[in-house]
This record gives structure tokens, C-alpha cells and sequence, in this order.
């Protein structure tokens, strides 16, 4: 029973698509078939059923899913175990939100390859779906999201910090001079926001229609960093994490907005797989990521 057929197994299973396993894994379709088909002929069981364009594990294949998570989590043990002692290497893959990167990443990532040089770091911004999928797929060995506090049985969580949300606009807009804004004014400004499916804008959303209001912005853009940069020129308000607009509030360049109706805060969280075997690397990020100096001003 080959690992790498192991693997491929698990991408389907998480995929429930024998095409998308084998672009995310880089085979023909052809070879996906045939190691499944390998694999099923040495279990002597079909492990996944396939009725037109839908596939499904069987009874079997559920059986067998959480014995192929074990199996690779102790192959990556018996190989970080042949490692010399102390000599933390490898490679470390973590999906991260990109509000996240700006903010947190540049010290977080200085002092983890000062404390682990050896360690290649390969990151992914992703959504907090795909960090999930990729979690159960052992595409990846952690995911840093800012969202709802998700709660998956699959997954546990080694960080979880508040950061609020907060309306923002250029230093002297009008908005800025008032003690309290109503959302019938937000609604009526011209706004830059995240994309639809980040989750801060989702709750924004959420909390508009709940009083029959929509923001249509004239800009989208997946980049919040880049928001507040385009708030700070006064192209628009917005709506962004706390963290990325600080520095502009502490030098004046750009206002908060204190909106009563919409509060809204979400989490900080740093996952991994609950069958993913804690590698030296895994856990020197995790470490150095509680005792992120960040923190200690959100």
C-alpha cells in the first residue's frame, strides 16, 4: 500500500471529484483512476461510489478515511524522527487570510526563521473554506484565518483572538467630526470594501440587510491592506479589521467611525488537522504565534 496512493485517495475523498484530485496532485485522470483502482483490489472492497458526475465514499471508504489520515500523519512522525536531534527542518505550508499577512506576518516570519533557519516556509492566502478543505487534504499544515469562530470536528484550534471590525474614512470627511453615525448615512457614502465571501464583509452585510440597507462600492478588492491605503488618498470609506488600520489612526491619516448599530467582531485562529502529527516546525510557528507581541494591542 503506497503512501503517495494514500494520498490521492484522501484528496478525493475531501474533493468528491476524481478530476479536481488530479489537477490539485498533478496526474492524468487516468492515473488517479488506476491507483484507486490499485488500492481498492489490495483492500478487496470498493471505496467509493460512482454514479454519473457525483462521487462518494462507501461505507468502506468511510471506514478506511480516518486509517489513511493516521497512516500519513506517522510516515511525517517516522521521518521528522530520523531528523538530528534539535535540527528543526523541513518545509512548514501554511494557509493564511491575506488581512493577516500584512499585519502579522513580517514579525511573526522574522522571528520563526530566526529560531528555525532550515525551514522552508511555502504559504498560501486562501479563504477560510479552502483552508479547511486543504486541512483535510493534508495540503497544508496549518491555517491562520480571521473569521467566525469556526467549529469543526475535524480541526483544533491553537489560537483564537477577538479583533474588531471598524468603519473607516479619510481624516476630515464630515463623518468624521460626528459623535455617532446611523447606517441610513454609511449607506448613502461611496465605499471600498473587501470582496464578497471575506468573512468582516459578510457580517457587514448581514447586519445592512437586517435594516433593509445595502452598500454598493464602487471598488472591490481582496487586499485590505490596500483599502486603507486608498482611504488614507480619500477615495472612499471602508470597512476593515482594527489591526490594519492602527497605524493610520494613530498618525491622523485616516478617522474611525463610531457606528452604534453595526458592531462587529471576529476571530483571530490558528488551526491544524486533528489527525496531522505535530511536527517540530509545526510547533515552533504555533508557539511563537501565542506569544505574538501583536497581540498584547488588539
Amino acid at each position: 500500500m503506497e503512501l503517495r496512493i494514500i494520498n490521492t485517495f484522501l484528496h478525493i475523498a475531501e474533493l468528491r471529484s476524481f478530476s479536481r484530485a488530479a489537477r490539485e496532485l498533478g496526474y492524468s485522470q487516468s492515473a488517479v483512476s488506476a491507483q484507486i483502482a490499485q488500492l481498492e483490489a489490495e483492500l478487496e472492497t470498493p471505496l467509493f461510489d460512482r454514479v454519473g458526475k457525483t462521487v462518494r465514499l462507501t461505507d468502506a471508504g468511510q471506514t478506511f478515511l480516518s486509517y489513511a489520515r493516521t497512516l500519513l500523519a506517522t510516515s511525517e512522525q517516522a521521518k521528522a524522527a530520523l531528523q538530528p536531534a534539535r535540527q528543526v527542518g523541513g518545509t512548514l505550508r501554511i494557509a493564511l487570510a491575506d488581512s493577516l499577512c500584512s499585519a502579522f506576518l513580517p514579525d511573526l516570519l522574522q522571528r520563526y526563521h530566526a529560531l528555525c533557519p532550515q525551514v522552508e516556509l511555502v504559504l498560501h492566502s486562501a479563504t477560510a473554506d479552502e483552508m479547511m478543505q486543504w486541512l483535510g487534504t493534508n495540503q497544508v499544515d496549518l491555517a491562520y484565518t480571521l473569521d467566525e469562530p469556526l467549529v469543526q470536528p475535524s480541526i483544533v484550534r491553537a489560537l483564537d483572538i477577538p479583533e474588531s471590525i471598524c468603519f473607516v474614512a479619510p481624516a476630515g470627511h464630515p463623518l468624521a467630526a460626528k459623535d455617532a453615525v446611523t447606517l441610513e448615512e454609511l449607506a448613502r457614502q461611496e465605499f471600498l470594501l473587501t470582496e464578497r465571501g471575506m468573512s468582516y464583509r459578510d457580517a457587514l452585510d448581514q447586519v445592512l440587510e437586517a435594516h433593509q440597507l445595502s452598500i454598493k462600492p464602487y471598488l472591490e478588492l481582496g487586499s485590505a491592506a490596500l483599502l486603507c491605503q486608498m482611504v488614507e488618498r480619500g477615495l472612499g470609506l471602508s470597512f476593515l479589521p482594527e489591526y490594519i488600520v492602527r497605524d493610520a489612526l494613530a498618525a491622523g491619516r485616516v478617522a474611525r467611525l463610531n457606528v452604534p448599530d453595526c458592531t462587529v467582531t471576529m476571530r483571530r485562529q490558528l488551526f491544524y488537522h486533528k489527525d496531522k502529527w505535530l511536527t517540530p516546525q509545526m510547533k515552533a510557528f504555533m508557539e511563537l504565534a501565542q506569544q505574538s507581541p501583536a497581540e498584547d494591542t488588539c
